[in-house]
C-alpha cells in the first residue's frame, strides 16, 4: 500500500488547513496571527475549514486552537451554528476535536464529556494533549 502523506489544502493569514489521508482526517491550525484577527477573519476561516470538509468528506475534524487568540464578537458564535455547523452535518463529519491550551476548562482531561454542540450531528470534545484527542478520534463511536 502507497503511504499517503498529510497535504495542506488550504490557508489564509489566520491559519493552515491539513488534510490527513490516511486518518480521513481534516486540521485546522489556527496561527499566533489571530491576535490581530477581526470577526470577518474569523468567519472566513471556518468557512475555508467548512468548504475543505465538503470537498474532502472527512471522517473527523481537528481544530488546533493552542495558538488561537481571537475573542469573536456577540453573534459570531450563532452565526456558526446557522451558516458553519450545517456544512459539517452536510460533509458527513463523524467527530470533532479541538486542541486546546491546558487553562481550557471542560477539557476530556478535566472531565469533560464528548457532545454534540449546537446543531451538530456529531460529537465535539476538547482536549489538552494529542494522545489523548487521537485515541479518541481513532476509536470506535
Amino acid at each position: 500500500m502507497v503511504e499517503q502523506k498529510p497535504r495542506q489544502v488550504a490557508s489564509n493569514d489566520w491559519g493552515t488547513v491539513t488534510y490527513h489521508p490516511e486518518w480521513k482526517t481534516l486540521e485546522l491550525k489556527w496561527t499566533p496571527a489571530t491576535r490581530s484577527m477581526d470577526d470577518d477573519g474569523f468567519k472566513t476561516t471556518l468557512r475555508l475549514l467548512a468548504d475543505q470538509g465538503l470537498e474532502l468528506r472527512p471522517t473527523c475534524v481537528i481544530v488546533d486552537s493552542t495558538e488561537f487568540f481571537h475573542r469573536p464578537g456577540e453573534g459570531v458564535l450563532a452565526w456558526r451554528d446557522e451558516n458553519i455547523v450545517p456544512l459539517y452535518n452536510r460533509a458527513g463529519i463523524q467527530k470533532f476535536a479541538f486542541l486546546s491550551p491546558e487553562s481550557m476548562p471542560g477539557t476530556v482531561e478535566k472531565g469533560g464529556e464528548p457532545a454534540p454542540d449546537g446543531p451538530a450531528t456529531f460529537p465535539t470534545a476538547w482536549f489538552e494533549t494529542r494522545d489523548r484527542m487521537y485515541a479518541w478520534l481513532m476509536a470506535e463511536a
